[in-house]
């Protein structure tokens, strides 16, 4: 199942024009890299040397057009007052970006979007559930989206 499944989003991210699977470097505790003039620049610069020349350079999501990482400040987040680092700001941004273009190569079944929301419903009724075996998920498949076969579902 994962090596067919892993294919498929391949060939989707391929088609939106990203490498799979997308990939976003995120460093924590900016504030401290900030305390040291220039660090984040070479942090940034040590990143890039060791990606160089292999194939995970490509499937980085880079924070702006020079810069590679997002460097998320812990200390700005207040949830009581709504402050959030503005990295993580432009983080979310970047992921919905890569979400929707793959969302637009991806064109998703009618009978599985039912799937889907059949599991979500499992969910809400019994959130300590974590772990559902491939034959419960397949007989859900064949109740609710009209799957015939194992080999249709995986």
């Amino acid at each position: 199942i994962m090596e067919a499944d892993h294919s498929r989003r391949i060939m989707i991210f391929e088609e939106a024009g990203i490498a799979s699977p997308a990939m976003f470097l995120v460093g924590t505790h900016a504030d401290k890299l900030r305390e040291q003039p220039g660090m984040l620049e070479r942090q940034d610069e040590f990143m890039k040397k060791k990606l160089e020349g292999t194939v995970l350079l490509d499937h980085v999501i880079w924070a702006s057009k020079d810069r590679m990482c997002f460097y998320v400040d812990n200390t700005v987040t207040d949830p009581d007052s709504g402050t959030v680092d503005p990295q993580v700001h432009l983080l979310r941004k970047k992921t919905k970006e890569v979400a929707r273009e793959v969302a637009q190569h991806h064109k998703l079944p009618i009978p599985w979007l039912k799937f889907d929301q059949e599991v979500r419903e499992i969910k809400e009724k019994d959130p300590t559930k974590k772990i559902a075996t491939v034959e419960e998920l397949q007989q859900l498949a064949m109740k609710t989206a009209g799957i015939k076969s194992k080999e249709e579902f995986q």
